[in-house]
């Protein structure tokens, strides 16, 4: 198992590549930089990344943001984003941090009410295939409006989505 595992890694990192002409080569596929900001720009959830020193690294650019983030944040650690008060929301993040480095967790789900929205935010540890914790991805948006979803839509049956 671990013998396919290393070979299914180093297969992916030699399909994992930008060429001469700047595409992003996957081994599921390929695109441009301006085709990936756009994409990641555009989706109805923000993805804030955080690397394994929890450094705040990256976060989608969006008017609809929840959690608003700006340039000047980058590079700072991710407690200093997160208000003191509640006291309980520094001591929380820490927590999912700290289970992240120690491998005792991989995931956190959680939602809320916020300013008239219901706020769902997941954390996920981001690890190599040796397990190795390169850092996290916090996935954030609001879904109030699917919270009330029933039955079947699809293209067949209904109007072009807002």
């Amino acid at each position: 198992m671990v013998m396919t595992r290393e070979r299914d890694q180093k297969d992916e990192d030699a399909k994992t590549f930008i060429d001469e002409l700047g595409n992003i080569n996957l081994p599921t596929g390929h695109f441009d930089l301006k085709l990936l900001r756009t994409m990641l720009n555009m989706m109805p959830f923000e993805i804030d990344l955080i690397d394994a020193n929890d450094k705040f690294v990256y976060f989608t650019d969006s008017d609809t943001r929840m959690h608003q983030r700006y340039p000047y944040q980058l590079e700072q650690d991710l407690l200093s984003l997160h208000p003191e008060k509640p006291e309980r929301i520094r001591p929380t993040v820490q927590k999912i941090l700290d289970s992240f480095h120690d491998g005792s967790a991989d995931h956190y789900e959680q939602w809320f009410p916020m300013a008239g929205k219901t706020c769902y935010i997941n954390y996920y540890a981001l690890r190599d295939a040796d397990g190795t914790y390169l850092g996290c991805m916090e996935f954030t948006g609001d879904i109030t409006r699917i919270q009330g979803f029933r039955g079947i839509r699809t293209p067949h049956n209904s109007e072009k989505s807002e």
